[in-house]
């Protein structure tokens, strides 16, 4: 698996001005609206919900990661959504959600998705990389920080 810019662009970044994790996950998923990686928005964003009302994705730290995996995903990807206000996600830890990691994969690249996610989760747990992206002002911000990351 090559580095994680092989899988979002910046495009995929968003800063988020919803205060609901539902609305959230719908806002986040629409940047790839147009895109070749999923040819349907809205069964990506039902099957994202319904997986949020199963469990959270609210992982603590100020972080979740909605993920799904479809048919109508043609290309494994990542969005990342910032709310410098904070998302209610009923997080394990109750703390509020600052980065939305929205993870998108087809039904048969389960081992690239699991891959992916550990990729992710490994790059988050650095403290500094996880409050530098939480606090950047600019999409160009963050992925430099994931080009700089190692």
């Amino acid at each position: 698996m090559g580095s994680l810019l092989d899988f979002t662009d910046i495009k995929y970044i968003k800063f988020l001005k919803s205060r609901n994790k539902y609305k959230a996950i719908e806002e986040l998923a629409g940047v790839f609206k147009g895109t070749d990686i999923c040819s349907d928005i809205k069964a990506f964003v039902a099957a994202l919900k319904e997986r949020e009302e199963i469990m959270t994705t609210g992982i603590g730290f100020g972080i979740a990661v909605p993920h799904a995996k479809l048919e109508s995903i043609h290309k494994i990807a990542f969005a990342i959504g910032i709310s410098k206000k904070g998302i209610d996600f009923n997080s394990i830890d109750g703390r509020p959600v600052h980065m939305v990691v929205l993870v998108a994969a087809g039904e048969r690249q389960h081992k690239d998705y699991l891959k992916l996610l550990s990729k992710i989760m490994s790059l988050l747990k650095n403290d500094t990389i996880r409050v530098e992206m939480i606090n950047a002002k600019s999409a160009k911000e963050i992925i430099n920080i994931l080009r700089n990351a190692k």
